[in-house]
């Protein structure tokens, strides 16, 4: 649950050039205003394909309305230090930026509210709320009643199985565990995280207070789960594994099930990088998918902020989204998820949808939310590795997690 965990859904697809970008800017929204021609909009991304296609297209953009656009992409701990300095600050360095929504609540007093672009600013494209999971929308781009981001990167774990594995253990190659118990049983005949047990189980980061209930009911079930149940059935120390050992198990074969964010799926379907290219099935996890994926969102203090709505409108319109999904861009639009061209290409995207519209379980809702995974994985390590029990390794994580919350003044008692 390290920081890779963040940034490993970038889709891991060929980026095509510019050459498929041609005309992009009027395909589907009409002719774009030329009211703010001569302006210039700095945006703030992250790296990686699905950011270099947002780049891309923005020449299309800059053709349509004159107006220049200039991507700055640093690696997530560099982008939140940037972005927290310049708004707090008020420099207005960036007009536009990604954001992942663990950081939201932070963020949201600096951010314009986007609800209205559409009648706010003249010529620019509807924003199709109603083509996004309503769920994942919520979660990506809400926060304090203020639509203050529109989904750039759709993201969601999947559940993957090696067909053969199943075959050999008289288990049907073609179907799905549809629930955790499933997978223990499976895993028992031929092998996750944390927070994805812990919401199929019931439970809650925070009470209604604010609290955190790490060792409530559900939190101890989780851990007592994970202990006794997924521990019995995985590789040595594959509970406590990063995505990137979870991706080298499954695709040597070592593991006969895991869990994968799409991202991933380049390579695994490679058959230069993966000896199960073609004996892997997948779909959305059982009972609850963990979230991952970015927004975009506009500087309330920047000096070009219609240009800067009009540019956030149009790069996240049906039609450039699923232009983007062509040259390496993560949808979350459904309308994108479901064009054939886009599955022909990732085939993988159909699952994806239907883990965003499913039951998705959600980092903890604090710009901290990674010092808490932390404490997670190492309280989960001692559980696994019988330094603690079960009850003693929730409880250890209910301490640390409220001392920690304490301390940045969360919590006030």
């Amino acid at each position: 649950m390290k920081r890779r965990t963040f940034t490993a859904g970038l889709v891991a697809l060929p980026f095509l050039g510019a050459s498929l970008t041609r005309a992009f800017a009027q395909d589907a929204a009409g002719p774009l205003p030329n009211t703010y021609s001569g302006q210039k909009i700095r945006a703030l991304a992250s790296t990686g394909a699905a950011f270099e296609a947002m780049a891309t297209v923005s020449r299309d953009f800059t053709e349509a309305t004159g107006i220049a656009v200039e991507y700055v992409n640093l690696s997530y701990n560099e982008q939140y230090q940037k972005l927290i300095l310049d708004l707090t600050s008020g420099a207005a360095s960036f007009d536009v930026f990604n954001f992942a929504y663990q950081w939201k609540f932070e963020i949201e007093p600096y951010c314009a509210d986007l609800a209205n672009i559409s009648k706010e600013i003249a010529g620019a494209p509807d924003l199709a709320l109603d083509d996004y999971p309503q769920r994942a929308l919520e979660i990506y781009g809400r926060a304090n009643n203020k639509l203050i981001g529109l989904p750039t990167l759709g993201d969601v774990t999947l559940f993957v199985w090696n067909k053969e594995a199943y075959k050999a253990a008289g288990l049907d190659p073609e179907s799905a565990p549809k629930t955790w118990d499933e997978v223990v049983e499976r895993g028992a005949k031929t092998t996750v995280t944390w927070i994805m047990v812990f919401k199929s189980m019931g439970g809650e980061y925070f009470d209604a207070s604010g609290a955190p209930t790490f060792a409530s009911e559900a939190g101890v079930k989780t851990m007592k789960f994970l202990v006794e149940k997924l521990a019995a059935i995985s590789p040595p120390g594959n509970l406590a594994w990063d995505f990137p050992e979870m991706f080298n198990s499954l695709s040597t074969g070592q593991s006969g099930q895991s869990m994968m964010w799409p991202g991933a799926f380049g390579d695994l379907l490679n058959p230069q990088r993966s000896q199960v290219h073609d004996k892997i099935g997948w779909s959305p996890m059982p009972q609850a998918s963990l979230l991952g994926g970015w927004s975009m969102g506009v500087n309330d203090s920047s000096r070009s902020k219609d240009a800067a709505k009009l540019y956030v409108a149009w790069l996240t319109s049906p039609d450039i989204v699923r232009r983007m999904g062509l040259i390496g861009g993560a949808p979350a639009r459904i309308s994108a998820l479901k064009d054939p061209e886009l599955i022909k290409q990732a085939p993988n995207r159909p699952a994806v949808l239907a883990g965003l519209q499913g039951d998705v379980a959600e980092y903890p809702p604090i710009k901290e939310a990674e010092q808490i995974h932390i404490m997670i994985y190492d309280e989960v390590n001692a559980a696994v590795a019988k330094i603690k029990t079960p009850e003693q390794a929730a409880s250890d994580l209910q301490g640390k997690v409220e001392s920690f919350m304490r301390r940045r003044g969360y919590l006030k008692t």
